[in-house]
């Protein structure tokens, strides 16, 4: 299918088109001086500039919070009844490359040993626009972890901001090339358009995943005084893996009243202190240096081993919502550094 474009003036029409017919139309915009992908009802909600949203769209497919049951105690037994997965189309305008890659590492947690379709099928209603990066900041570092600022992978469409502030507009997956013809009269034919350049961002010096990966995979290395030392600061708050595309934690929860209540799906956050609490009073992560090595393997070793996909895209939103300033890309440095 040949490009096509997207003229700014055009959105307002594709977001009303997406929600009447009972969408919901996704983008960054900004509330209280911050960016984040949120429903939108208008071209006027959507802030065009952005490095990268505060949060990433992972809630749009696995949400913060959400019953999968409900359940009623009674005297002759309990009454345990599902509850059906309420998967709207989603269309995410805007989304960035790092975000969009992360797709493909959730999609494999939650298909691995189960079919999750609390997930699957939100997923499967989603349709995620990515926007090409033109710039970025310090805290990015996508190219350094194998991802490129016009990366395809995860998106349905992929699109490149023109010098006249519109988009050209490419179909990456099949879903995409079914939502240009959907809303042909949106998307026109792209003719003598030219382009921004994608913004250059150069890979961390010193660096090197190999070496991390040899290190991590050396379980000498395992109680090394280098843990406690790398993540002295950290004060467990877990807004890392709140923020994190890739973090996809849960715990099952019963909330209500005596008799009667909802099973809720909740995130959780392998920082906190009782993440990994036994019902003995056993804790074997019971420091918080061993529980941000934890996470720091997940991302380089653990999940990489088991999913072959990627447990880090480089989006930086963990230095950017540290309030220690525990910057992951340092521990990184350390860790190629090592023996």
């Amino acid at each position: 299918m040949a490009n096509k474009l997207l003229k700014k003036e055009d959105l307002d029409r594709l977001i009303v088109d997406v929600n009447s017919k009972g969408g919901v139309f996704v983008a960054p915009k900004s509330e209280a001086r911050l960016v984040a992908y949120k429903p939108v009802s208008g071209v006027a909600d959507i802030e065009f500039e952005y490095i990268i949203p505060r949060n990433s769209f992972k809630e749009y497919m696995f949400p913060q919070t959400e019953v999968v049951a409900n359940y009623e105690i009674k005297k002759d037994g309990v009454d345990l009844n599902d509850v059906q997965v309420d998967a709207p189309k989603t269309v995410v305008f805007g989304a960035r490359p790092c975000d969009a890659v992360s797709v493909a590492s959730l999609r494999s947690v939650f298909t691995w040993d189960f079919i999750d379709e609390f997930y699957t099928k939100r997923e499967d209603a989603l349709v995620v626009l990515t926007v090409a990066c033109i710039k970025a900041d310090d805290e990015c570092f996508c190219t350094t972890v194998g991802v490129k600022p016009d990366q395809t992978d995860g998106s349905d469409v992929m699109l490149m901001l023109t010098e006249e502030g519109d988009y050209v507009a490419e179909a990456i997956t099949d879903r995409g090339t079914e939502f240009l013809k959907e809303h042909a009269d949106v998307f026109t034919n792209a003719k003598d358009v030219k382009t921004l350049p994608v913004v250059d961002v150069k890979p961390i010096e010193g660096v090197d995943l190999g070496k991390i990966d040899a290190f991590l995979k050396d379980t000498e290395h395992y109680d090394e005084d280098f843990w406690a030392e790398v993540a002295r600061k950290c004060a467990g708050c877990g807004a890392c893996t709140y923020s994190c595309p890739t973090c996809h934690c849960f715990d099952i929860t019963d909330e209500g009243t005596f008799n009667k209540g909802e099973r809720r799906k909740n995130w959780d956050a392998c920082q906190f202190d009782q993440f990994t609490l036994h019902a003995s009073g056993h804790n074997p992560r019971d420091t918080q240096y061993k529980r941000w090595r934890n996470r720091f393997m997940c991302k380089f070793n653990i999940y990489p081993k088991k999913f072959e996909k990627k447990g880090c895209v480089g989006c930086g939103r963990c230095i950017r919502v540290c309030a220690v300033r525990l910057d992951i890309t340092e521990v990184m440095l350390a860790a190629s550094a090592k023996k």
